[in-house]
């Protein structure tokens, strides 16, 4: 009898002293994952898709192998195109690695980028079907990203690649949201090269002009920056339309030839929204200095404008194959497809010969 009431009194003290220690259990456990020691403890969404065995896999330290074997599982569903189970993989995969950033760099690249191309070309779907599908898969990577940016708040890397999707040209925008991101990439990084690609996203929202402006500035105060042809491009076209002349065409753009050269590769990036306040005129000044021919002459035509026929040699382009119907250029396509470097050896020769 005394033995069962010396266990029970054991018993009684080991409990008591579990619920005592278990606030200061539950607050170790949350900083060691805010500071990344520890990782989160699985969801009962990921036990459910585990199963048994792999929730026992993981649950004995082998979350990384478990992942691993997943993402493998996840690349034979990119293969097959099966972009909802993907996306389920990809959901678990980054419950058991959250600090992992290839998971979410990976996962997102695969629903905003890859299924959106899928069905921008699925053989048997109608148009409707078609954009409620892009739609859908586009915000589901971008719902991905901003997922993994909200559970890692210090890694810079996520805000990258969050600006990044949603700032390429050839997709669904959203430039507030990726400058947003760039800066705040750049306030935790200090890497020039987001405090570059937030100017880039400014300069395209019509509506922020000024504020761009004033990042600008500050990018091109640090002096690495002024190496790139798009931050000279941009400030050039910025600081024409603040009306301002602190720096000369020259302190921006080098000699006239690199200027005339780097003008009108950035004219050619109407389609991009960037600013172009003073490019065209500069242009057309640098152009009568160097004598340009009306034949290489790169604001012969808009842009965006398109041809059926070669407009040097009129001849017709060969019939796309899905139409029946001549295929179609822009200006710009054909521009940098031949005449460019035509160009460029007229102003070099040119500026020899002067």
């Amino acid at each position: 009898m005394k033995t069962f009431s010396n266990l029970f009194v054991v018993l009684a003290v080991i409990l008591l002293t579990g619920f005592a220690r278990r606030p200061f259990d539950d607050r170790l456990s949350e900083d060691m994952q805010e500071r990344n020691l520890l990782p989160p403890s699985i969801e009962i969404d990921t036990r459910e898709e585990l199963g048994q065995t792999a929730l026992a896999i993981a649950l004995g330290g082998l979350r990384p192998l478990m992942a691993a074997i997943l993402n493998l599982q996840a690349h034979g569903h990119w293969e097959e195109q099966e972009w909802y189970e993907l996306e389920r993989k990809y959901q678990t995969i980054v419950s058991l690695q959250p600090r992992l950033l290839y998971y979410w760099d990976m996962g997102s690249w695969h629903l905003y980028s890859n299924a959106y191309a899928d069905y921008a070309d699925k053989p048997g779907v109608n148009e409707g079907r078609r954009s409620r599908k892009q739609k859908q898969f586009f915000d589901k990577g971008i719902a991905f990203l901003e997922r993994g940016v909200a559970q890692n708040p210090t890694d810079w890397r996520l805000c990258q690649l969050l600006g990044n999707a949603l700032s390429a040209s050839w997709r669904p925008q959203n430039l507030e949201r990726a400058a947003e991101c760039f800066g705040t990439g750049y306030a935790k990084s200090g890497s020039l090269n987001l405090q570059r690609r937030e100017v880039y996203c400014l300069a395209r929202i019509p509506a922020r002009k000024e504020e761009a402006w004033g990042k600008c500035q500050e990018m091109w105060g640090n002096i690495p920056n002024r190496r790139f042809n798009t931050p000279q491009t941009i400030f050039f076209a910025l600081q024409s339309w603040a009306g301002k002349e602190t720096y000369s065409l020259e302190e921006i753009l080098g000699s006239p030839r690199q200027a005339l050269q780097k003008l009108t590769d950035y004219w050619f990036r109407q389609v991009d929204d960037f600013p172009m306040d003073g490019v065209a005129e500069t242009i057309n000044t640098l152009c009568s200095e160097f004598e340009v021919p009306k034949h290489l002459h790169p604001l012969t035509y808009p842009p965006q404008k398109t041809f059926t026929r070669d407009p040097h040699t009129d001849k017709s382009y060969p019939i796309d194959l899905r139409t029946g119907e001549p295929r179609e250029k822009t200006w710009r396509s054909i521009w940098m497809n031949r005449p460019r470097d035509a160009f460029r050896s007229h102003l070099i020769e040119t500026e020899l010969g002067s």
